[in-house]
């Protein structure tokens, strides 16, 4: 029961993500599982990487607004390679939507893995700073 049930969220989950286009397929596994499994989930998870990143600013950096956007960018790489408490609750964020297999592969290369979260969640964030705070 529980196998049958879990292949149905996996279906789900499958389903629900957005479709890329012009993602060139790649023979490495690394590569293929970034393209096709974290990028998607990225833009699905867009709106709640959004939500806690503001909340996140507002309780621990209320003054960021008043930053140049430099100063913003800079602060989010920096934040994001640095704290333990925002970075682990985003790539939660990320690895809660995984399937089963997908989030196999992740364990198996955990910190390859989490080093390109990382990197993609910066460039999201600095590519909507205006929706930041």
């Amino acid at each position: 029961m529980e196998s049958k049930m879990m292949s149905e969220r996996d279906e789900r989950l499958k389903k629900i993500r957005p479709r890329l286009e012009g993602i060139s397929p790649s023979p490495v596994a690394i590569e293929a599982f970034q393209n096709n499994t974290l990028r998607p989930i990225l833009k699905f998870q867009n709106g709640i990487i959004l939500a806690q990143f503001n909340r996140y600013l507002k309780k621990f950096k209320p003054a960021f607004n008043a930053y140049n956007q430099s100063a913003q960018r800079n602060y989010i790489e920096d934040v994001m390679k640095k704290d333990p408490r925002i970075k682990n609750s985003l790539i939660a964020s990320v690895v809660s939507v995984m399937t089963l297999g997908e989030y196999d592969f992740y364990c198996e290369n955990k910190i390859e893995m989490n080093k390109r979260i990382i990197g993609m969640l910066i460039e999201r964030l600095k590519d909507h700073l205006e929706k930041l705070y």
